[in-house]
């Protein structure tokens, strides 16, 4: 299988804050993130084709946008409190992110 990503994804937990039109401020932990779109684990359930409208924070920047989700999972790991699994393309790339020095900065802050 050929690899279909345009970006680099990287591993990062960062708190997620996720609104749609129907619920707002829902909150939850990004597994990965590239400048296309991200991964994150919630409590709340969302549906392939849902607008949502996201905010974290990295070490470089506050990153605010919006996206579709366009995958969605329930995580099969009984111990993870946050279920459901959900993949978010953002309607723009977020260009200006630099991931590489925020990755260093998580990992410097977990040894």
């Amino acid at each position: 299988m050929s690899e279909r990503r345009r970006f680099e994804r990287l591993p990062i937990q960062v708190p997620v804050n996720v609104s749609t039109t129907v619920r707002l401020d829902r909150v939850g932990m990004i597994r990965d993130l590239s400048v296309s779109g991200l991964l994150f684990h919630s409590l709340s359930k969302y549906a392939i084709g849902e607008r949502v409208a996201i905010m974290f924070k990295l070490a470089s920047r506050k990153g605010v946008t919006s996206g579709q989700v366009v995958r969605a999972a329930i995580d099969s790991n009984l111990e993870n409190m946050f279920r459901f699994v959900t993949a978010v393309r953002f309607d723009a790339p977020l260009l200006d992110i630099d991931l590489a020095s925020n990755v260093e900065v998580q990992l410097a802050h977990a040894l």
